[in-house]
Formats: structure tokens, C-alpha cells, sequence
């Protein structure tokens, strides 16, 4: 049995941030690290959780879109969206810094999520409990394959109304060396049902000073690549609108080019942090590479 973890460098710390974010890596972890240490923007900057899910069907070693260089990712299980997101990160909120179960009251949830309690929310939220238990990650490094997931164990109570979760370490570690989890589930719940404006939320909380991407690659990464060009950037503006008013977003513009520039607010300690999104070219479908910048 190993004592401790085994160190490598990964250059994935550095490969998806410009030259702005080079002289913190915190934001990332550590340039030294395990590896099964797991960095927040491999959950809120890759295909993990889609914007929208769509038809769920199960799937098994699917690939995952991620913008790292260094390693692939794949994805067995259905499909995951933002309302999964929502409810793993309450789970991980309720759970503290608990390393066992927390019992989670689903008339609770649904309060902190701002849904109506009725019986097919209640569903809905065991539903997403048992897709986020039953599904796994797979890492293909250099030499190695990690595998891991976002919930150990979950117990559904449907007559108490009521679960024991068990939130992966993994997952959950990755959340809290980052700061104002509070502040992301508050604003989150104020995006509504709006998955695109929730995925880039997502991707602002670990780039605060903004991002850059094109349009291609985000709707790749955001699950929403068969939409037209054409109706993903329109989708794509009104999220960013919606992030304006809740002061996520300060400004952003749609070069000719389709490259999209998101600049975010600086108020914390990571603000001098800026993302580069971009995918490799055989992680482009291609309906996705034909996607250019459509005047709206």
C-alpha cells in the first residue's frame, strides 16, 4: 500500500491559461501534484456537465471534452447537465469538510435550489442522484489511467423524502481550495434554468478575470455542438447578458473571427488569473469546426 501520494508534473496546470495566469498556478493546485488530485476546471470548463443534456442514453468510455493537453478523458454513464451540477454542489456545501455521508433533506434542496417542491422535483432529485452515483471518470495520463467519481454512495429515502450522500473527495477536495462557494451557488440559483449561462458561470468561477474563446470550442466543450452557428451564438450572448446582471461578467465581445472575449469581475485572490480555452482538432466534431461568427 503507497504511504503517500505519488508526485508527477502536469502540464495541464498550465496548458488551458494565457500568459496572464503563468505567474499563479495556485488556480490549478500546485505545479507538483498527486494524481488523484483533481483541479475545478476539470469539471467546470469540460464537457462534464453540459449546458443541456438532451436524450440521455447510457454510454460507456465516451469520450469527455476537456481543453487538456496532457491527458483524455472519458465518461461512462448518462449524460450530466447543470441541474446534476446544482445538486453535487449542494451535497459537497451541506457535507462541510465531512469525509463520510451527509443527510440531505430534499425539501431542503429544493428550497436552495428556488424549485417548486412537488413530487416531480422530488423524483427529478433522486434521479440525478442515482446518475451521479452510477457514473465514472476515466484519466489516461502518461502511462497511467485514473479512475474515479463523483459519488461514492447514496441512499434514497423516497418515503422520508429525504438521502445519504456520500460526495467523492476527489470531487469534493477539488471544490473547496477554491473560495466563495457560498457566493457560486447563490448566483447560480439566479441564472434559473439556464444551463449555457450556469457553464460559463462555472468556467468565470475558476477564470474570475475573465476568458477567451472560440465560438467552436465552447460549443463543444459546453455539450451544445449540434445547435447551429447561428443558434448557439445567439444562445451563447443571451447567457452572457444574463451574466452582466448578476455582475459575473463586466463586459465581452464576438470578433469577426468568432473568437469570443468574456471579461469577468476581479475580486478575489486569483483575479489576475485569464483562461485561453482551445480544444485539439481531433476533439472538434465536425459540425463544430464549421462553426463561424453569424452577425445576430
Amino acid at each position: 500500500m503507497l504511504s503517500s501520494p505519488l508526485p508527477f508534473h502536469d502540464p495541464e496546470d498550465t496548458a488551458a491559461v494565457g500568459p496572464l495566469a503563468l505567474a499563479n498556478t495556485n488556480i490549478f493546485g500546485s505545479t507538483r501534484a498527486s494524481f488523484n488530485v483533481q483541479k475545478p476546471v476539470r469539471y467546470f470548463a469540460s464537457g462534464l456537465f453540459a449546458a443541456s443534456a438532451g436524450q440521455r442514453s447510457h454510454v460507456r468510455d465516451a469520450p469527455l471534452p476537456s481543453p487538456s493537453r496532457s491527458k483524455r478523458y472519458t465518461y461512462s454513464g448518462e449524460p450530466l447537465d447543470q441541474f446534476d451540477l446544482d445538486i453535487l454542489l449542494h451535497c459537497t456545501a451541506a457535507g462541510g469538510s465531512r469525509r463520510r455521508g451527509i443527510w440531505i433533506e430534499h425539501a431542503a434542496l429544493i428550497r436552495a435550489l428556488g424549485k417548486r417542491n412537488d413530487a416531480a422535483m422530488r423524483q427529478r432529485i433522486c434521479d440525478s442522484l442515482t446518475r451521479l452515483q452510477e457514473c465514472s471518470i476515466g484519466i489516461d495520463g502518461d502511462g497511467y489511467r485514473y479512475m474515479t467519481r463523483l459519488v461514492n454512495r447514496a441512499l434514497l429515502n423516497s418515503a422520508a423524502c429525504a438521502s445519504l450522500v456520500e460526495v467523492n473527495n476527489d470531487f469534493a477536495d477539488s471544490i473547496r481550495t477554491m473560495r466563495g462557494l457560498d457566493m457560486l451557488l447563490h448566483e447560480r440559483r439566479g441564472l434559473g434554468s439556464n444551463g449555457l449561462a450556469k457553464w460559463l458561470h462555472g468556467v468565470l468561477w475558476v477564470f474570475p478575470a475573465g476568458f477567451s474563446s472560440d465560438l467552436a470550442t465552447l460549443a463543444e466543450l459546453s455539450g451544445l455542438r449540434r445547435k447551429s452557428a447561428y443558434g448557439f451564438q445567439k444562445q451563447c450572448l443571451d447567457a452572457l447578458d444574463l451574466l452582466v446582471g448578476n455582475g459575473a461578467v463586466t463586459m465581452f465581445s464576438v470578433e469577426a473571427s468568432g473568437r469570443m472575449h468574456i471579461e469577468g469581475r476581479r475580486n478575489n485572490t486569483h483575479a489576475e488569473a485569464c483562461g485561453f480555452l482551445s480544444l485539439e482538432p481531433d476533439m472538434l466534431h465536425s459540425n463544430a469546426q464549421e462553426m463561424t461568427c453569424v452577425s445576430a
